[in-house]
């Protein structure tokens, strides 16, 4: 699925990672699918997206997750 900027998203259930965010709507800030878009994207994931995140209340969540790690709330 490709996402687009504003739109509201969780963490997939299956994450064995992030539970303090997993049941937490997110949204999606910032978009890349290359390496000259972001600097932490993995190069093998070249074309999926990588997403900034921020909790509905505006704060910044510290990591980024690829788009196979979300899901449309």
């Amino acid at each position: 699925m490709s996402y687009k900027i504003g739109d509201f998203v969780k963490i997939v259930s299956d994450n064995d990672y992030y539970d303090s965010f997993k049941e937490k709507v997110l949204i999606v800030t910032s978009i890349a699918t290359n390496t000259d878009e972001h600097r932490g994207y993995d190069e093998s994931m070249e074309g999926m997206q990588l997403l900034d995140l921020k909790t509905k209340r505006g704060k910044d969540i510290p990591f980024s997750l690829y788009e196979y790690e979300i899901e449309t709330t």
